[in-house]
């Protein structure tokens, strides 16, 4: 390695850059792992397959018993495509991505949607970018 890499492999900055990145990652791992949607996903998988397997082995007097429908069957099918909506649902639009979407830079001090201020409320935000207009030669 030349003098130049064992520089930056020793800079804090980059040595703290690079344990944000991991912290990131970290954060974003757990947020996917205890999303709700994948918990009650699985467990209508599970309560499904339980009800399907016991649909599957219904006695004709158990069946009866429901006014000849097949209760534990039907509701099965229906618990397994439910979950499979909710598992879909959660690793087609992860939660973390959502997060991260919704997050604004730090040095953003406006409202989203919100209109930029005029007047002596727009000197106080005078360093955002989003809040900078034009004068206008109209009002001449």
């Amino acid at each position: 390695m030349s003098d130049r890499s064992h520089e930056t492999a020793r800079d804090p900055l980059i040595a703290q850059h690079e344990e944000a990145e991991i912290d990131a990652r970290r954060a974003r791992r757990a947020a996917n792992l205890f999303d709700l949607r994948r918990l009650i996903g699985g467990l209508f998988l599970i309560y499904g397959a339980i009800l399907l397997v016991l649909g599957l082995g219904a006695s004709d007097a158990e069946i009866e018993k429901s006014a000849g429908w097949n209760l534990n069957l039907d509701v099965g099918i229906a618990m397994l495509v439910v979950g499979a909506l909710f598992l879909l649902w959660a690793f087609t639009r992860p939660l973390a991505d959502q997060l991260e979407d919704g997050e604004q830079p730090e040095d953003d001090r406006t409202v989203a949607g919100a209109p930029a201020p005029t007047g002596p409320d727009a000197a106080a935000l005078g360093g955002s970018e989003t809040t900078r207009r034009r004068p206008r030669r109209d009002r001449d």
